[in-house]
């Protein structure tokens, strides 16, 4: 990252824009519990992560027939109810990011906060709950955008470019994720862990290896390095 030292004391410079789901938590996990309240089974994490979006939710091979039998509209309002439950009950960072985020946040060089599609009911407070629960520093974050349905990720981190930055850096874990950093003109630190592996990644994605990372730790290292050049600055802007 190409970094002008003078400025970085007085305003921000750096854009992090953090996917939430899968990313920061572990989603799968959530995910599983409430559909097999219903009923409704995603299957095993690895078959999961290499399905196409559509499918990870209605369950691939074995578990679709299954699931499009039992799943019926007027469940869907209950099962997001449900969801939104689990989140705000049981969901929470993975504990190596914790840290790391708290110091992106009050780091006057850093604009922090999550851009993400999230399908629990009122999802912009279902984040927050969230944070809030693994003791984030919620509260100042700059900002928590839930992504609508229909709108592009890519035209939402477009929009959010401004000359002021010197660098914009989103991490994600969807094939998706990277190819809206690419369309947005973002840097990108993308997980194996999430919604899409790592053959699914490279393979359909064409997500250069350099970029992916399998593990919270091994990624919160490396996106430490990216940034730190921004950390620690003096004053605010």
């Amino acid at each position: 990252m190409s970094v002008r030292e003078p400025d970085l004391a007085n305003k921000k410079r750096l854009l992090v824009v953090l996917d939430f789901d899968g990313f920061l938590i572990n989603s799968y996990s959530l995910l599983r519990d409430t559909m097999y309240a219903f009923g409704l089974d995603v299957g095993d994490e690895d078959r999961f992560q290499n399905r196409r979006k559509f499918l990870k939710y209605f369950g691939g091979g074995k578990e679709l027939v299954a699931n499009l039998v039992s799943f019926a509209l007027p469940k869907k309002k209950r099962i997001r109810e449900m969801l939104t439950d689990i989140y705000m009950d049981s969901g929470r960072i993975y504990a190596e990011f914790i840290p790391f985020i708290n110091q992106l946040i009050t780091s006057p060089g850093v604009h922090c906060g999550i851009v993400s599609r999230n399908y629990t009911l009122n999802p912009g407070s279902t984040i927050r709950r969230v944070l809030r629960n693994s003791e984030i520093q919620e509260a100042d974050l700059d900002f928590v955008i839930p992504i609508p349905v229909g709108v592009k990720k890519g035209d939402v981190l477009i929009a959010m470019r401004s000359s002021r930055y010197y660098d914009c850096l989103l991490g994600g874990d969807e094939v998706g994720d990277y190819r809206a950093a690419v369309e947005a003109g973002y840097e990108s630190i993308i997980a194996s862990y999430g919604f899409d592996n790592r053959k699914r990644l490279v393979e359909h994605g064409n997500v250069p290896t350099v970029c992916i990372f399998d593990n919270p730790r091994d990624l919160v290292v490396q996106f430490q390095r990216r940034v730190s050049k921004y950390l620690g600055c003096a004053s605010s802007n």
